[in-house]
């Protein structure tokens, strides 16, 4: 258990590199144990966006969505290159870096300069660029593609993101 613990904090200290630009998935550890408890954090993360307008169970659903999609487009873009064997640490860099991102965003929203809604604040924009550039980086590096390539992969999943969760919830 001691071991489990030790790689997923290894883990969390390559998520905070690749945040920096400093890292690429490879670095992380080959483990399932670490990926599953990234993604734990991340559920146990929604109680703290818990409020009167949202409730854990549909933060849940966005994040299963979320979780979702991100399998899917690691796999996809793996599969394509015939490098399924990277998608265990591709997986993880990409739920980890959103969890970070996701805390980000929260220190945004609570300490944001009294926007009332987030979608107000600046800040907010600058974060989801950030996030939205480290998804390509992995991306990037992971399936071995370009950089534009990359950047439109994931700029793609986060408008199909919010295209599904407009279309559930209007």
């Amino acid at each position: 258990m001691q071991n489990i613990l030790g790689l997923w904090l290894t883990s969390l200290g390559q998520y905070v590199y690749m945040s920096l630009f400093l890292s690429s998935p490879a670095r992380l550890p080959y483990s399932p144990h670490c990926t599953a408890l990234t993604l734990l954090s991340y559920y146990l993360l929604c109680l703290l966006l818990v409020d009167e307008e949202r409730g854990f169970a549909e933060l849940s659903a966005h994040l299963t969505l979320e979780i979702g999609l991100l399998a899917l487009v690691a796999y996809l873009g793996l599969r394509w290159k015939n490098s399924i064997a990277r998608f265990q640490q591709t997986f993880s860099a990409l739920v980890g870096i959103n969890m970070l991102m996701t805390v980000v965003s929260i220190i945004v929203y609570r300490f944001g300069d009294g926007y009332e809604n987030m979608l107000q604040n600046p800040i907010f924009y600058l974060v989801l660029l950030w996030n939205l550039a480290i998804m390509s980086l992995i991306f990037k590096r992971a399936f071995e593609i370009s950089t534009f390539l990359s950047a439109m992969i994931a700029f793609n999943y986060y408008v199909v993101y919010q295209f599904i969760l407009i279309w559930f919830y209007w």
